[in-house]
């Protein structure tokens, strides 16, 4: 009976904290935002096609990212590029070179601005939603669960974007990821 009563107690508690986690209660889906939008996407106050334009230019890069601390260059065309709390490919194989994706894990190393909102490492999700709207849409993370994802995609290419990882624990950006599919 003690035990029955326990049981009983925890499933509603566990209820309880699953309905308080705003990442679970959350809509799901991608936020799709039009071409433009997705192309004025700034990452430490740069668009992609300008930071495409400085592919391979360490100086450059270091004023952009920070310190570098490691470079290495595959025999396949692609170079890798890890800062302090960001790494960073670029595809070489091609007539231009081009960003292929980043990770930042650390607050200090990127600033996303998104439909003029900025995101960074650490902050919470209400905060996405005073910036974007109760309704943002999130996803659970098939890969890493239990976290979430807050994707950004643009309307004619679903293939590519910027993932916004929460941790399911904290509700808190623990990653930001860029890519694009060659």
């Amino acid at each position: 009976m003690r035990l029955t009563i326990t049981f009983i107690y925890l499933l509603g508690l566990s209820n309880v904290l699953q309905a308080q986690n705003p990442l679970a209660t959350q809509p799901h889906g991608i936020n799709i935002i039009s071409d433009s939008q997705y192309q004025q996407i700034k990452y430490n106050g740069y668009t992609i096609d300008q930071l495409n334009s400085v592919a391979d230019d360490q100086e450059l890069l270091t004023d952009i990212f920070g310190n570098l601390i490691s470079k290495e260059i595959s025999d396949i065309g692609y170079a890798s590029y890890t800062f302090s709390g960001l790494t960073l490919g670029y595809s070489t194989q091609y007539e231009e070179d081009y960003i292929s994706g980043f990770t930042a894990t650390s607050r200090s190393a990127l600033t996303v601005k998104v439909l003029g909102e900025s995101i960074r490492v650490g902050d919470s999700f209400d905060l996405m939603k005073q910036k974007f709207g109760s309704d943002v849409k999130i996803k659970p993370s098939t890969l890493r669960a239990p976290d979430y994802i807050l994707i950004f995609d643009m309307e004619v290419n679903e293939w590519d974007g910027l993932l916004i990882y929460f941790d399911a624990s904290t509700n808190q950006v623990k990653e930001i990821t860029y890519f694009i599919n060659p």
